[in-house]
């Protein structure tokens, strides 16, 4: 049984809560996600309840199996049902750990479709939510960067790595640390040599 610091009781509640709304999943998508994870996914919730167990670890909580599992369908090309089990988890998280990580989750998720316009917002949100919670992963920064760069919006792309500098370096993660304040001076000098260039918009 996981080893996190839950009540037995609430603990026990929440997992078989996450038991619950897999094997309520449509055939289709439990069998697009047994194909992922590598084994049936039952109906039977006692059982689906084993099976997100070995999903997320065994120290794992309910809401880390759901978002881990909707980044495993998500590889492929399950956006509906990555979205699905993403907002489980979301709305199962108790804990700031927990929150961050769904919602980081859900970013890698859509980032997958990001071609889709609603993928992309949906991508862009759930990455500010997990930043805004205190997520110390590279992932939302490093994407996020990049987008904002590409659209032109400069300095967006430079506080997203000001921001990444200051929440790695907290975590104890310099050497990451170091690597989003170097690109936060490249974007700088990259967007002052563009506007030097003739026929530049001032």
């Amino acid at each position: 049984m996981p080893g996190n610091s839950e009540g037995t009781v609430e603990r026990d509640g929440r997992w078989r809560e996450a038991a619950d709304f897999v094997a309520s999943l449509g055939a289709e998508d439990q069998e697009a996600l047994g194909r992922e994870i590598g084994t049936p996914v039952p109906e039977d919730p006692e059982e689906a309840l084993e099976v997100l167990r070995l999903i997320g670890g065994e120290d794992s909580t309910p809401s880390d199996a759901l978002a881990l599992a909707g980044v495993r369908v998500a590889t492929s090309g399950e956006r509906e049902l990555s979205r699905r089990l993403g907002q489980a988890a979301a709305e199962l998280a108790q804990t700031p750990e927990e929150r961050q990580l769904a919602h980081a989750c859900l970013a890698q998720s859509a980032f997958k479709f990001r071609k889709d316009p609603q993928s992309l917002a949906d991508f862009e949100r759930h990455c500010r939510e997990a930043m805004d919670l205190g997520h110390a992963g590279t992932f939302c920064y490093e994407r996020l960067a990049v987008l904002y760069e590409y659209r032109g919006e400069t300095e967006e792309a430079i506080e997203v790595c000001r921001r990444a500098e200051r929440v790695l370096a907290a975590a104890g993660d310099p050497r990451s640390a170091e690597s989003f304040r170097e690109r936060a001076e490249k974007i700088a000098r990259r967007a002052q040599q563009n506007r030097a260039r003739p026929g530049a918009p001032g």
